[in-house]
């Protein structure tokens, strides 16, 4: 937890002082449960000192003087101060998690030495080839976004994937039901629960026994488990994780549905892991790769995909991480992707423990990280509630990128062959048959297709511009697309078909032209607020909000109608309370109107370290040109930093320009003005014009 004011080597001035938030003393004490047990850590020195801090200023001090050997450093903690930990490693260096938790201090100093030896010797060397083009191909030609878009989409629906949350467990079950259905024809493959000691969330492993190098193993693996800055004190607190690492868990998941539903059959042993606690210092996978080491098991080379759905770094598809991973195996991971992919790939480092490879590699087996983006540019939004496909576009494309790296990382170290030729090879056809018009697409408009197949059409996706926006599973094929959701101009839409084989059709693509009227706010000359003067379905302020008061700074300050209720510009900009913009939209995609419900969203900057202290109080008034407010309720942001909170209501009768104040503010209590005065006190106005 941070101080307000003072800068991160301030923090150890003040011991274990307790923490402070906008200039006021405010004792935030960390409730120990009675299971609350203590562990070893080890994590990079280079973040001793601000984890040390960090602890401190939390309530949480480390039980023991840290030791440093090979620029790792080893300390005891409470495990209460691991979600901490966590998330000072994120914000300050985007690490995930950024360190190893040890049951034992003989473990934690073993893994110190570790850290600057040699790599050790493999049980058998590998002849890295590339000689299995046929099964490369057949694979990767069998691989579909949608489906990794669904895994992705099932496992973020989850309100957090937390390893001691309820729905962190059952989270993992699912997976590891998602799994048993693809391996359901295939009698010799397993899939099973590794038990773990002291949470409750499993590690779901899935087996394809080798064929004439059996007790060789490859490992493909990724993390099941998610969190957000407040985990620890709120095993609760949503946390979504499409990206981190959900994304990583569905290219995988893929290949797994490719690989069995083409009967692929390897020479070596496959592994694909899904591993539990991995936030929480690498957990899951240290147990499982420690046990691999125990019992003799001959792993050969494995493969992490964590994040993968998120593009930061321009032209660069794959960032491949070269520090704590195996130099000859990402030569032959870099020779692989060249071959089969075409993808762009830069190095980059995440430095210890930074995800699960981690721990395969501190036990002696070779290790690579094909990562969605260097790691400078990695998602800020990770460990943050807003770590949603949103951030993605609503698409996996950059997932499915990973699929195909994953399955000839497969292919070719594992060997082995495909039946491509058994069972249903037939695509379904597929026609896009409406909107039929030439005219300039307005509102929500319905996409209609025809479809059919030799076996079945299972599902029939309607694409905008390559990507998916909807899917229907029953016959007449349909879905409605507001055409408000993208720019105005030329637009192309497409058609896909799938049957139960995943063999996919398309259709003749169609263009069209939008033309809906604009839903971006403008300052209003003489309301002095962003409004949008057309009636309309949906009124956005755009970045017209974005700051508060002189930081930012905010445009056209205060932004409040008539400029009746100033901002204040206590803290700084991104650090402090802001309300950065608004959004009013019908729930029905029709124009605003008289006894329409309408939802509010509010896209706000909350204070890291204390999101609960902020509120965001909501109201409306009927006639902006003579606003009489009224009160629609407070909301709490339930993480720091940027999140959008939202609210309905119904459109009462009045002016032709309707309007919605949001006040952000950090403490203190909501007022029937709607005008605070707190020193983080944030304004906004939004007016829309109404159907009278």
């Amino acid at each position: 937890m941070k101080l307000k004011g003072l800068a991160p080597a301030a923090l150890l001035l003040w011991g274990a002082a307790p923490a402070f938030a906008h200039g006021t003393a405010i004792a935030r004490p960390i409730q120990q449960p009675a299971e609350d047990r203590e562990l070893w850590i080890t994590l990079a020195t280079d973040s001793l000192d601000e984890v040390q801090a960090t602890l401190r200023a939390s309530g949480m001090a480390p039980t023991t003087l840290p030791r440093t050997q090979n620029s790792v450093s080893m300390m005891k903690v409470r495990e209460s101060a691991l979600f901490r930990i966590s998330e000072m490693m994120h914000e300050r260096y985007k690490r995930c998690a950024g360190f190893l938790a040890h049951e034992t201090e003989a473990e934690a100093t073993e893994a110190m030495k570790r850290a600057g030896a040699p790599e050790l010797p493999y049980l058998t060397a590998v002849d890295y080839t590339l000689d299995n083009a046929d099964t490369v191909n057949a694979l990767i030609g069998d691989l579909h976004e949608p489906n990794v878009l669904s895994t992705i989409s099932t496992l973020s629906s989850y309100p957090t994937r937390y390893y001691k949350s309820a729905t962190g467990a059952e989270a993992a079950l699912k997976l590891k039901q998602i799994w048993s259905d693809f391996a359901a024809s295939r009698p010799d493959v397993t899939v099973e629960e590794f038990v773990h000691t002291n949470y409750n969330q499993r590690s779901i492993i899935l087996t394809i026994p080798g064929t004439t190098k059996a007790s060789e193993v490859v490992v493909l693996g990724g993390h099941l488990d998610s969190t957000v800055g407040s985990s620890g004190s709120n095993p609760n607190a949503p946390s979504p994780g499409a990206d981190d690492d959900a994304s990583g868990i569905a290219s995988l998941t893929e290949v797994i549905r490719t690989a069995l539903a083409q009967d692929y059959r390897p020479e070596r042993t496959v592994k694909f892991m899904g591993y539990a606690a991995e936030e929480a210092g690498l957990l899951g996978s240290q147990d499982i790769a420690k046990k691999h080491k125990s019992q003799g098991i001959n792993v050969v080379g494995v493969l992490q995909l964590d994040m993968t759905n998120f593009q930061g770094t321009a032209n660069v598809d794959v960032g491949l991480i070269t520090d704590y991973t195996n130099v000859a195996q990402n030569t032959f991971l870099r020779n692989i992707i060249g071959t089969y992919t075409g993808l762009v790939i830069r190095d980059t480092k995440c430095n210890y423990g930074c995800s699960d490879h981690a721990s395969w590699h501190g036990q002696g087996f070779p290790a690579s990280f094909p990562f969605e983006a260097t790691f400078a540019d990695s998602n800020d939004y990770i460990h943050t509630a807003s770590d949603t496909l949103a951030q993605s576009g609503n698409n996996a494309n950059h997932a499915l990128k990973f699929s195909k790296v994953a399955a000839a990382y497969m292919a070719e170290l594992a060997k082995g062959t495909v039946q491509s030729t058994v069972g249903d090879i037939q695509a379904p056809t597929v026609a896009l048959t409406g909107p039929s018009t030439a005219a300039p697409l307005v509102g929500p408009v319905t996409l209609t297709a025809t479809a059919s197949d030799n076996v079945g059409v299972t599902r029939v996706d309607f694409l905008v511009d390559g990507a998916v926006k909807g899917s229907d599973t029953t016959a007449p094929y349909s879905f409605v697309w507001d055409t408000a959701t993208v720019p105005n101009g030329a637009h192309t839409l497409s058609v896909q078909a799938l049957d139960a084989r995943q063999n996919a059709g398309t259709g003749t693509p169609l263009s069209v032209t939008v033309n809906n009227p604009s839903t971006v706010a403008a300052l209003h000359p003489t309301l002095k607020a962003p409004a949008c003067t057309t009636v309309n379905a949906k009124c956005d302020s755009g970045d017209l909000l974005l700051g508060r008061g002189t930081l930012g700074p905010e445009r056209n300050a205060p932004n409040t109608l008539n400029s009746s209720c100033a901002d204040q510009s206590s803290g700084s900009f991104h650090v402090d309370e802001s309300n950065d913009r608004l959004v009013v939209s019908t729930v029905d995609g029709t124009p605003f109107a008289p006894g329409k419900t309408v939802k509010i969203e509010a896209t706000v900057w909350a204070y890291a370290s204390g999101p609960s202290s902020d509120k965001l109080d909501l109201y409306y008034a009927a006639d902006a040109t003579a606003p009489v407010w009224v009160s629609l309720g407070t909301l709490t942001p339930t993480s720091g930093r940027a999140q959008t909170l939202t609210k309905t209501y119904t459109l009462p009768s009045g002016g032709a320009l309707q309007a919605v104040r949001a006040r952000f503010r950090y403490q203190g209590s909501a007022v029937a003005s709607a005008c605070g005065t707190g020193k983080f006190d944030d304004h906004d106005d939004l007016v829309f014009a109404v159907t009278k």
